[in-house]
């Protein structure tokens, strides 16, 4: 089944024109013109671009991530002001070499585009009758949910309302969740998936087909949220946008290719090992760590670092318990020749006649660009 979900995830999905640009793009409310305010502004605008390009709803949580969020100016490139609904907004566009840097370094997932669109049939229960809620019908409930899907980067269609829509899906087929008239009905909108909301007071209902095609065959996914439609949608398009990441997104990992050996000796015991450890993970500057070998009171660390080597250097000066090690340069000395018996050659009379023997040069040395660093205690 998930190879069939693949195929026609491959074959229904459009162009990524606006989408692959939309993924790194975010407008934020400012409440004033505070400078505190709007670094809060830009850190919550960093983090909403993370959790998008990274399908995870949780990656604000990361570690990594925190660290990186006072450092959010070195990825933003754009910054604008607007206004929306009489409030000032921030405008922001985000470096996306440098996301797909930090989530590397994060360990974290990266969901590129395209990304499966996903048909949303809502309906709309009051006291008195149940409405199928139509793109067509100005109903707030569409922008709510529009609003939420482009939050995630979740393509999100409606159906229009016309004549086919009405006569080809009746109110009952929905609301029961019957996937035959609803599969007939969804395909002339070529989706990926398809999902059924209802919508009650203060609370909605919900059923994802995440495979258009397969309907018939495949139990829906089925999910429950509670609160005004803006929490209820963000709630829900939260796990569809997760469960379609699950299965879409990329493993990143720590690029030994960004990584850079460090080397800390003086290290008499473990727990000055487990110390040294413990302040490496908790610097700023430093992504991730990774122990690769200990040798004779020195251990050598892989680290992938967040900022420059300069700030990372300043860092750890801060520890009066580490001394940073500068490795010299050692001067280029030429190797002398080692003595050789002259190679006779015979000229064209005969005559045999010694010529220097060329020089053998021994392969220089590898040099060591490693960071070294000395625990004092």
């Amino acid at each position: 089944m998930l190879r069939t979900f693949l195929i026609i995830l491959t074959l229904l999905l459009g162009s990524t024109s606006a989408m692959a640009a939309s993924l790194f793009n975010t407008e934020v409310v400012l409440d004033d013109t505070d400078t505190a305010t709007e670094q809060a502004a830009k850190e919550a605008a960093f983090v909403d671009v993370l959790v998008r390009t990274s399908g995870q709803s949780t990656v604000g949580e990361n570690p990594v991530v925190q660290k990186a969020l006072p450092t959010v100016d070195q990825y933003i490139t754009q910054l604008g002001y607007g206004g929306n609904d009489g409030q000032r907004t921030l405008q922001l566009g985000f470096d996306d070499g440098k996301i797909r840097t930090l989530l590397t370094q994060a360990q974290a997932t990266y969901w590129g585009s395209p990304r499966p669109e996903v048909l949303f049939w809502l309906v709309a229960d009051d006291a008195n009758s149940r409405n199928v809620v139509w793109e067509q019908s100005g109903s707030p409930l569409i922008n709510e949910l529009k609003a939420e899907g482009e939050r995630r980067g979740l393509p999100v269609l409606m159906p229009v309302g016309d004549f086919d829509d009405v006569i080809a899906v009746s109110i009952p087929d929905l609301w029961g969740g019957f996937a035959e008239p609803i599969a007939k009905a969804s395909a002339r909108y070529n989706p990926v998936g398809v999902a059924v909301v209802k919508v009650h007071n203060n609370r909605i209902s919900w059923q994802l087909f995440p495979n258009a095609a397969d309907m018939g065959n495949a139990t829906p996914i089925e999910g429950r949220a509670a609160g005004a439609p803006e929490a209820a949608f963000a709630s829900m398009v939260d796990e569809i946008s997760d469960f379609y990441a699950s299965r879409l997104a990329v493993n990143l990992g720590v690029a030994d290719s960004a990584s850079q050996a460090l080397k800390v000796s003086g290290l008499d015991d473990a727990e000055d090992f487990f110390v040294v450890e413990r302040t490496l993970k908790g610097l700023n500057s430093v992504a991730a760590l990774r122990l690769e070998s200990i040798d004779n009171g020195t251990a050598t660390f892989r680290i992938s670092l967040l900022a420059s080597e300069d700030v990372f250097h300043n860092e750890m000066m801060t520890d009066r318990r580490l001394r940073r090690v500068e490795v010299l340069p050692e001067p280029m000395v030429a190797p002398a020749p080692a003595p050789t018996a002259p190679v006779m050659t015979e000229s064209v009379d005969g005559v045999m006649s010694p010529v220097e023997a060329p020089m053998v040069v021994e392969p220089a040395a590898p040099v060591d660009t490693s960071i070294r660093y000395e625990w004092i205690g």
